[in-house]
């Protein structure tokens, strides 16, 4: 039986696809995490919190550049979100003019409801899905991480 060689999927194929279909995906995750939200979050409030989780300890500057404004408007951002409950602000043990973030139990509980209903919904969308190719999407997905954090650990000169 003749078999047709198939070409092998270049670099720049994958980087297409995942191009294609990563960007349309988190607008998906957003725009249900979005609708999930409670105890009337802003949006950039939210995005706060679920920045400040990933990085306990983080400062204005980081969260600054994260959310795409100014210090001062992180700032104001920061102290809504302190008298919420939600984080706390402290002054950095060694260092005067830094301030560590951190997220209370209260708001790691409004994002755990969240992340709940935001993990609800994606199950529901890959409920048709056989076994195996739920795990050769996880599988591609850790390589695709994988890939990425490499970079990420060696332009910041971190050991792999």
């Amino acid at each position: 039986m003749y078999h047709e060689c198939m070409p092998a999927t270049t670099p720049d194929q994958v980087a297409t696809a995942i191009l294609e279909t990563v960007p349309p995906t988190m607008r998906a995750i957003r725009g249900q995490m979005r609708s999930a939200r409670v105890a009337g979050l802003s949006v950039p409030q939210f995005r706060l919190l679920r920045f400040v989780r990933r990085n306990p300890g983080t400062g204005l500057s980081a969260l600054a550049e994260h959310l795409g404004t100014t210090l001062p408007a992180a700032s104001q951002l920061v102290e809504r979100v302190v008298r919420a409950g939600f984080l706390t602000r402290a002054q950095h043990p060694t260092e005067r003019r830094r301030v560590e973030l951190h997220i209370t139990e209260a708001g790691d509980a409004v994002l755990a409801q969240c992340d709940e209903r935001t993990r609800a919904w994606l199950c529901e969308r890959l409920e048709g899905l056989d076994p195996e190719q739920l795990e050769a999407i996880a599988g591609a997905l850790r390589q695709v991480r994988s890939a990425v954090e490499r970079e990420r650990f060696v332009e910041k000169g971190m050991p792999l």
